[in-house]
């Protein structure tokens, strides 16, 4: 008996029911039907027709069925050709301080992204350079592991312009004493560190002389609550450079002595979260605190406000602190000069004027206090001139 096929349109049916109508479904879109009598002269180039048909389709499953499983079995560590990226493969020796430093030189050239797949990438410290942009696949998946017990993981050249760190974390095995990212010489223009974590060092970031950095969504510090050390941000070096124009913008700093170290001006520490170190913030230079949250364990200071040393002296500076939160007040002053320069807009006013009558607590307008019962702390009111 012969078969002819027919174009239909795809619709599910039981076996059954195809066994009942007389079809056999072959692929997706197309019948084999068994003929009725007045069908019967069909030309052997119908059954031939119907017959391989019904083997194409067969081949054609069987053809995307192993395209498929070779697509599956493909690992998914490289990118698709393209400038400017080169992909770190690990090194079977376990040390993958060459392979790292070798992407590194080779995207400095022209600019560009070396990216890590998934993974531990245990290296001996690192030399960073300008254009160059380490991307991570994601910030809980890719390590890069400073083995040492002392030294920086990543040290930048003299002025680095647009290097970039994103989506990883720099992480130290060997407790190292230094730095997690070490900047201090040159010029450091445009450098950007976003969602990343530095961890396992005493000290995370040091930048002397940032010109237009940009630090966010990071997470900096240890997990020893009983022993908070080292710094987690520094800007400047408090001696010949500070650094100006720098945003630190929903960061998280634990189990440090000082969270954030900054002489730098123009500096921006937007709704940054102190938590375990001793003190939160530290400014010597012109710094703008929006929104900081602290918790109880912050106990010598949540904004230290300190002269300014860069250039060999010592000059006044103030802070401009604005949703300050806390119901405790833990507020430290270099001096009268840096009160009387600093202006505090709380949150709320929870806390109490306090005991002190020479510095009482509330929406603080360099020496003039307006406390939460409404009183104004003044030393003297003058009449302004018709």
């Amino acid at each position: 008996m012969s078969f002819y096929c027919r174009a239909v349109h795809y619709a599910p049916a039981s076996w059954s029911q195809s066994r009942r109508r007389g079809t056999v479904a072959v692929g997706t879109s197309r019948l084999c039907t068994r003929p009725s009598k007045r069908n019967d002269m069909k030309t052997n180039d119908s059954r031939n027709h119907c017959r391989w048909s019904r083997h194409g389709g067969l081949v054609l499953l069987i053809a995307v069925a192993a395209v498929s499983l070779v697509a599956a079995r493909r690992p998914a560590t490289s990118l698709p050709g393209m400038s400017g990226w080169v992909v770190v493969a690990k090194s079977p020796t376990g040390d993958d301080t060459a392979t790292i430093q070798a992407a590194i030189d080779s995207v400095a050239r022209t600019g560009g992204v070396v990216f890590f797949p998934p993974g531990v990438y245990r290296h001996k410290g690192l030399v960073g350079r300008a254009n160059v942009h380490l991307q991570g696949a994601h910030v809980a998946s890719v390590k890069l592991d400073y083995t040492p017990s002392t030294g920086d993981g990543i040290t930048l050249v003299p002025d680095p312009d647009n290097f970039m760190i994103s989506n990883l974390t720099l992480t130290s095995s060997g407790r190292s004493s230094g730095w997690g990212l070490r900047a201090d010489g040159g010029t450091h223009r445009s450098l950007w560190i976003e969602k990343s974590k530095v961890g396992g060092f005493e000290n995370g970031i040091l930048i002397t002389n940032a010109l237009g950095v940009s630090i966010r969504q990071c997470r900096i510090g240890h997990t020893h609550p009983t022993n908070p050390k080292g710094i987690g941000l520094q800007l400047g070096n408090g001696r010949n450079v500070g650094g100006n124009g720098v945003t630190v913008e929903d960061c998280y700093f634990s189990s440090l002595d000082k969270g954030i170290v900054t002489y730098a001006q123009a500096c921006l520490v937007s709704r940054p979260i102190i938590e375990l170190c001793h003190t939160g913030i530290e400014t010597h230079g012109t710094t703008s605190v929006v929104a900081p949250w602290y918790d109880s364990t912050t106990d010598v200071a949540h904004v230290s406000v300190q002269p300014n040393t860069v250039g060999g002296g010592s000059s006044g500076t103030g802070v401009l602190l604005l949703g300050y939160g806390s119901s405790d007040w833990k507020l430290q002053f270099g001096g009268e000069a840096e009160r009387r320069r600093s202006v505090i807009l709380p949150e709320r006013l929870d806390f109490s004027p306090g005991d002190d009558n020479r510095r009482p607590r509330g929406i603080m307008l360099g020496s003039v206090v307006i406390d939460r019962e409404g009183v104004i702390h003044a030393r003297d009111f003058k009449k302004l001139a018709d």
